[in-house]
């Protein structure tokens, strides 16, 4: 009986709770500036404070954006090299942003509970029939109450979906955008429903279906301005592309094309085909119209770095950070740069990059290495195992940050930053294990 109460336990488990699956981030610093900028705008318009708004990139090509509490919007580079226009991308921004004004998150969590325990009861119920000899009135019984709850929890999101397009609208209307873009976004959405119709079932549909919201929004696209024109996200979606697709696909998608987007994405086609000298001879195309746009310089650093040329990599990044000072990603490039040439005062001018990085985005593994190593080129051994501590902490290898974090407060100055930090990761909770 205990065996069997067990695993009808784990198949409620597996349906009802919410599966945190990896994500696969990421991090541009160009594209998380555009697109952060236009989340912040319509943060403003919702009367949210936009200077909490933060964008995180997810490697996905589904058309899709989520948020997950908080006032973080996941989303899906499907989404951007996908969208016909920036317009677009705005409606589903703004649609996001409709869940964190309505407080879905937190209330979807209530409802979800309330969900659970009905399918719950259902569960144990159907466990304690199942055990009393009618194994397929037990099943019954189970399934019944699972599909109970989850049209509880469905139609609850099925609301807020609708609630959170109404408000998409509002702040269209406000930032001046064209709702043509939300009928892209639903005629894209279309398409994938139709690709994956035959793993849908309709129980656990969170949102309307996609007719009845564009029959919801009609009226509004029937009256629609035309969609912007907009290079800051044409350049955005260029990258991803170029870096995302396959590079005889990129060139085949641009092939028409001699803007600069379009030449911004054939030239990281080119240098992937490893057509290097095409791709360079574009960027210093692009450089030449376009000559304090920071991240040109910072992919022709790139090259050069990934082609082991260091000097020119060095070059461009310092022209590229000197355009863009407050970005933590260009100055970690740069760092990685600098470490490739062994002296001194490389190391000495990485440590100060890095050290900017740090302040903030501490949970940056290949910042605390190329830390480590560079106070391991200067002389500044003693920093080293504080250094190694953090490092593992970012990997989630608790036992080495402690282990590295414990040697760091034998040689350490008492009361350092640096101590103290380490004393932190020492104090850190362990993991119990069951």
């Amino acid at each position: 009986m205990q065996n069997f109460l067990r695993a009808v336990l784990l198949l409620f488990f597996c349906f009802a709770s919410l599966s945190a699956q990896a994500l696969s981030v990421i991090r541009d610093t160009e594209a998380e500036a555009v697109i952060l900028s236009y989340l912040r705008n319509i943060f403003k318009a919702a009367g949210l404070n936009p200077q909490n708004a933060q964008v995180i990139l997810v490697n996905d090509p589904s058309v899709n954006a989520f948020v997950a509490g908080g006032q973080t919007v996941f989303i899906h580079t499907g989404l951007l090299t996908q969208a016909q226009s920036v317009d677009d991308v705005i409606f589903v921004l703004s649609h996001e942003t409709g869940h964190i004004v309505g407080g879905h998150i937190t209330r979807g969590q209530g409802v979800l509970s309330q969900a659970q325990g009905a399918a719950l009861i259902s569960t144990i119920l159907g466990g304690l029939v199942a055990v009393a000899g009618r194994p397929d009135a037990g099943i019954a019984v189970m399934m019944g109450g699972s599909t109970s709850a989850a049209g509880l929890f469905t139609a609850y999101r099925q609301g807020e979906e609708s609630a959170a397009d109404r408000t998409a609208v509002d702040i269209m209307k406000r930032l001046n955008y064209s709702m043509i873009g939300f009928e892209n976004t639903m005629k894209t959405i279309q398409a994938q429903e139709r690709l994956y119709a035959a793993d849908d079932f309709s129980y656990l549909r969170t949102h309307p279906l996609t007719k009845d919201r564009i029959n919801a929004l009609e009226r509004f696209v029937k009256t629609a301005k035309p969609v912007r024109a907009d290079i800051r996200f044409d350049l955005v979606k260029a990258k991803l592309i170029g870096f995302l697709y396959e590079p005889n696909q990129t060139l085949g998608i641009y092939q028409n094309r001699t803007d600069l987007a379009a030449q911004y994405a054939k030239a990281i086609a080119f240098y992937r085909a490893h057509r290097f000298d095409e791709a360079q001879k574009m960027l210093d195309s692009l450089i030449a119209q376009k000559p304090d746009y920071p991240y040109f310089y910072e992919l022709k650093a790139q090259f050069y770095l990934e082609t082991g040329q260091i000097d020119k990599a060095v070059t461009y990044y310092h022209k590229a950070v000197s355009l863009m000072p407050n970005a933590p990603l260009m100055r970690l490039s740069l760092a990685q740069a600098l470490m490739e040439k062994p002296s001194p005062d490389s190391a000495k001018e990485a440590v100060t990059h890095l050290k900017y990085v740090l302040a903030r985005e501490n949970d940056t593994p290949l910042a605390w290495q190329l830390l480590a190593t560079a106070y391991e080129q200067t002389g500044n051994k003693q920093e080293i195992p504080y250094v190694m501590a953090e490092y593992y902490r970012t990997l989630g290898d608790l036992k080495a940050a402690k282990r590295q974090a414990k040697k760091a407060l034998e040689t350490l100055p008492k009361g350092s930053p640096s101590s103290i930090h380490a004393q932190d990761i020492l104090d850190l909770p362990e993991e119990k294990t069951y």
